[in-house]
Order: C-alpha cells, then sequence, then structure tokens
C-alpha cells in the first residue's frame, strides 16, 4: 500500500493547482481582461481595474504581453508572512515563456531550484527572503495563449 506523505514538491503542486481551480477569497478577478499589453501592472474590463498586490517584488517581472487575470496576497505588516499569487496570460508560446522564466530569473539572482515538465512547466526557485517561490507554465486552453501563475510566500522580515 502505497503512503502518501506532505512534502514541500507536492504542497507546491497542489497550492498551485488549488488556486487554478479555485479563487480564494479576497482575489480580484477579471473574466475578460484588456489594457496596454506592455503594462502588467494593471489590466481593466467593464468589472474593474486589477493590480499587483502591494508589496509584490519588482524584481519578478512579466513577458512582453502580459495581462493580469487574478491577483491576491500581500499580508497587512502585522503578519509574519506574506504571500502572493498573480495569474497571467500572454499571446507568446509556452515555451517563450519558460525561456523567459529561466532567464530572468537567473538573470535577477535567483536560484532555480527545480523545473518539472509535462502538461504544463513548474519552476520553483529561491533566494534569500523567499520560503518559497514557483511559477507554473501551461497553455491552459490548448487555443496558443500561455497562462502562467507566480506563488511567491516571503519570509518574515528581520526586526
Amino acid at each position: 500500500m502505497m503512503k502518501l506523505l506532505p512534502n514541500r514538491n507536492w504542497m507546491t503542486k497542489m497550492m498551485a493547482l488549488g488556486f487554478l481551480v479555485g479563487t480564494p477569497i479576497g482575489c480580484a478577478m477579471a473574466e475578460a481582461p484588456t489594457g496596454d499589453p506592455g503594462s502588467p501592472e494593471s489590466a481593466s474590463d467593464e468589472i474593474g481595474t486589477i493590480y499587483l498586490p502591494e508589496g509584490y517584488p519588482e524584481t519578478i517581472m512579466f513577458p512582453a504581453g502580459t495581462r493580469l487575470i487574478a491577483t491576491s496576497g500581500g499580508q497587512p505588516p502585522e503578519y509574519e508572512t506574506r504571500n502572493y499569487n498573480v495569474t497571467a496570460e500572454t499571446d507568446l508560446p509556452v515555451g517563450s515563456v519558460i525561456e523567459f522564466y529561466e532567464g530572468m530569473l537567473a538573470k535577477k539572482g535567483f536560484d532555480i531550484l527545480e523545473v518539472e515538465k509535462g502538461n504544463a512547466t513548474l519552476i520553483r526557485f529561491g533566494a534569500p527572503g523567499l520560503d518559497d517561490a514557483s511559477v507554473l507554465i501551461m497553455d491552459m486552453y490548448g487555443e496558443g495563449t500561455t497562462t502562467f501563475t507566480i506563488s511567491l510566500i516571503m519570509e518574515p522580515e528581520p526586526e
């Protein structure tokens, strides 16, 4: 009989999958975002505007033509940890988005801990101040639009 033991890798996959399947409470979401494709900082539609959560690290960038779909996270200062989830899409092919993140993360000084390829690609990365970080990249609808979710759990800031 196989026994399932929770580990960080398994938990990261479940968090990413859970975020894609259901929208967490407090998540800003739009059905069909539009806006300046060169500016991932916000996207708007008839429902409202989506912004990156307050305190989102400026060092983690987005590929050209990124449109934000959903964002959540950023904890008030009284909490020890902060977490961010950003889901976005681009018309770039999956391979180009994977290359972008592998190159950008290495250039910005992040350590690429693991790359898992399958129906989706999961890139786990780390750096001082990050407890857990990943980007999940996929062609979600098979229509050539690449969807990706960035999940970050930040360590408490030293006092």
